[in-house]
């Protein structure tokens, strides 16, 4: 699995092109089944606006992370539901107003808007598993 924090503070940078990390939160996954962690990171901070935040999804390898894909307006709680499209699963993100959503992967990256997503049902909302994000960024490297 790649080191966390530092290679995936250099991929937070190299999205932002910020020259230090911002504060974003993460978790890591296995999204895709290929073994490696993957990371869901939640920017905070300037890439917040009042529905939500900007929620970068990062395919894991050996080296580093690559960027799969970037959704506007996601809030906590965000997880994923027992489903798979194209090799990865279903994200199960809050967008504020909306509530919980279905991000579907299409065979190159997840929706970019979660508010004009699929609303998850009662039931997958109750399945699915949640994601516990811990704090990283901000570490001036």
């Amino acid at each position: 699995m790649a080191d966390s924090p530092s290679q995936l503070n250099a991929a937070v940078r190299a999205f932002t092109k910020e020259s230090g990390t911002p504060a974003y939160r993460y978790a890591q996954v296995d999204l895709n089944g290929d073994g490696q962690a993957d990371a869901l990171v939640l920017l905070k901070g300037d890439y917040c606006g009042s529905g939500g935040c900007t929620l970068l999804v990062f395919r894991g390898s050996p080296g580093g992370f690559a960027l799969v894909s970037s959704s506007t307006i996601s809030s906590e709680p965000i997880g994923f539901v027992d489903e798979r499209r194209r090799g990865w699963k279903t994200l199960l993100v809050t967008s504020r107003g909306v509530g919980p959503v279905l991000l579907r992967f299409n065979g190159t990256k997840y929706p970019s808007n979660p508010s004009m997503q699929t609303k998850a049902t009662k039931e997958q909302t109750v399945s699915a598993t949640i994601l516990k994000f811990e704090d990283g960024g901000l570490s001036g490297d």
